[in-house]
């Protein structure tokens, strides 16, 4: 496609492109574009010109054995294209045409006629000569070769296309909503998982009406489309989910810590500092001379008084000792000897 690439940079740079008229275009660009593509533009069997439909013509049929593969409607390039799609893609369906393009010569729209729906969403590519030449080249080759057309993969190839492009614009137009319902709803995931994350910095469980409060009072500031959002002047309670939530009646399976030979219960993340502090604490390894080092610096066990540089966040242990617990398991905690 080295040729082709070459071609595509010639017409580029040549100043009176946009001046051609429809037959000038026809002949110095579409023409020669299908010859780089493999086409035997003086086959009348191949590529037939003025092609009839009932009553009226389309430029180009390219045929391999006597089938209608592609049809090619050409305007010149000063020609806006928006107002002749829905005449091609009637002369396209009429004939099971599985691909058609309707061109100016320097704006290439590609079709798949025979889709079901509405016929603007059949149009399902755009090449413009003024993009990357190499790239262009590469996807005329995929989309219109003759060789891919005659094996069907151009079809396939085009088929992939409209497929990617019909999801992302779901995804564009639906990922918006989905977030807007999950903030609105205060979802019981993002409840839960907000809760645990904020345990980590603050040493114990915020309570779930406190949780859904926080979200309420910064609700519209996350909501993606204010069209979307709906006024509430109260935090809405905990949805309902698929998930059963323990209730006090519940056998809830606790969460354990072990060290050595003992076993702990768990409930709050900080309990993982306190126990491993107390253990090395009756193990005589642990004194005011032996502090704990973190990443963050030395967080020191200390008696009878709490450091000015933390007034809060700090917990009681064995003999009068306190520890910090204001850490995250990014800073966690390993004992220097």
């Amino acid at each position: 496609m080295q040729a082709l690439s070459e071609f595509i940079k010639e017409i580029k740079n040549d100043p009176n492109i946009s001046t051609l008229n429809e037959a000038q275009t026809r002949r110095s660009v579409i023409e020669r574009i299908l010859k780089f593509l493999g086409w035997d533009i003086d086959n009348y069997n191949e590529v037939k010109l003025e092609y009839a439909v009932e009553t009226r013509r389309v430029d180009y049929a390219l045929q391999i054995s006597g089938k209608n593969e592609v049809f090619i409607e050409a305007k010149k390039p000063q020609q806006d294209l928006e107002n002749h799609q829905e005449q091609l893609l009637d002369y396209s369906f009429r004939e099971g045409v599985k691909l058609a393009i309707l061109t100016n010569g320097i704006l290439w729209w590609f079709y798949l006629p025979t889709r079901s729906g509405v016929w603007r969403d059949r149009k399902f590519y755009t090449l413009h000569l003024e993009q990357e030449s190499d790239e262009i080249a590469g996807q005329f080759d995929l989309l219109l070769s003759r060789e891919n057309v005659g094996s069907g993969k151009a079809v396939q190839h085009a088929e992939s296309i409209l497929q990617e492009g019909q999801r992302a614009k779901t995804l564009k137009e639906n990922l918006p909503k989905a977030w807007n319902s999950i903030i609105k709803e205060s979802d019981s995931l993002l409840v839960d998982l907000l809760a645990e994350k904020a345990e980590e910095f603050c040493g114990f469980k915020p309570k779930d009406d406190e949780i859904l409060q926080f979200m309420h009072s910064h609700r519209d500031k996350w909501l993606l489309s204010s069209e979307l959002a709906q006024d509430v002047s109260q935090p809405t309670k905990r949805p309902d989910t698929t998930i059963p939530r323990q209730t006090e009646n519940q056998t809830k399976k606790p969460k354990r810590m072990q060290i050595g030979n003992e076993s702990y219960e768990l409930e709050y993340g900080y309990e993982i500092f306190v126990n491993t502090a107390n253990w090395l604490i009756d193990k005589g390894v642990l004194n005011l001379d032996r502090p704990f080092k973190s990443p963050r610096g030395r967080m020191k066990l200390i008696g009878d008084t709490i450091q000015n540089e933390y007034p809060s966040g700090w917990k009681k242990l064995k003999n009068d000792f306190y520890i910090f617990i204001g850490l995250t398991p990014g800073s966690l905690v390993s004992p220097v000897f």
